[in-house]
């Protein structure tokens, strides 16, 4: 079933732009087709626009982070058809939706000394939750949601390594307990990635060796499981 949308749409090319800009489209969709088939079609009459056509490509639609992926029916359900895109930072941007997600890159590398280069795509898979989070406009060297999700698994995934890996998500500037609910920030929620993270915290917790005073204060506003 086709429907219309429209669109607001941020443009900006850092190579030839001063400030970034909506652009308005009305785009007629079939609502089995995916958000990247829509962003497909707005290239068509915009040939100069960018968008990301990797695997786990991602924008923000109405301000939630989500995978390109996603069915138009979907989206036209959970936000109507009055949508909004941006890319998953603003601040990061390159070309239109396209970002540098060189920040995001580097927090693997916290880990990289405990895991297998082969499970960098699995951390890759959450890369939303890393741009979801307001935690980074205020803190930029914040660890990242994604980052946390991803020790979880790794803990599991290399118990022998457990220890190692919770000292480095303990940090107490940059770690686990800077993490706030991310639920209303993507879409759709996964309610098992939060739990996830709650999880890791409570691991923190069970190793007195990695408590200081800053854990101790937070210890309490855990996410109960």
């Amino acid at each position: 079933m086709e429907c219309k949308l429209e669109l607001s749409v941020f443009r900006f090319d850092a190579k030839t732009d001063f400030l970034p800009y909506y652009k308005k489209h009305i785009i007629k969709i079939d609502r089995s087709q995916t958000v990247n088939d829509l962003l497909a079609l707005i290239q068509a009459t915009e040939i100069s626009f960018g968008y990301p056509k990797d695997e786990y490509a991602a924008i923000k639609i109405n301000s939630k982070a989500l995978f390109t992926t996603e069915s138009i029916d979907d989206i036209v359900n959970h936000f109507g058809k009055e949508l909004t895109l941006e890319p998953l930072s603003t601040k990061r941007v390159v070309h239109d939706m396209i970002i540098d997600d060189g920040d995001f890159n580097a927090r693997f590398d916290l880990l990289d000394a405990f895991v297998d280069s082969n499970d960098r795509p699995l951390f890759k898979h959450y890369i939303i939750y890393h741009y979801a989070s307001s935690v980074l406009t205020l803190q930029e060297n914040f660890q990242g949601d994604a980052l946390l999700a991803f020790a979880y698994d790794m803990i599991q995934k290399y118990p022998l390594q457990r220890n190692a890996i919770l000292r480095v998500v303990a940090d107490p500037q940059n770690g686990a307990f800077l993490h706030v609910k991310l639920c209303n920030k993507i879409f759709p929620c996964a309610a098992q990635v939060e739990q996830k993270i709650g999880k890791l915290k409570n691991e923190i917790l069970r190793h007195k060796p990695f408590i200081n005073s800053y854990v101790e204060k937070l210890s309490q506003r855990i996410d109960s499981l």
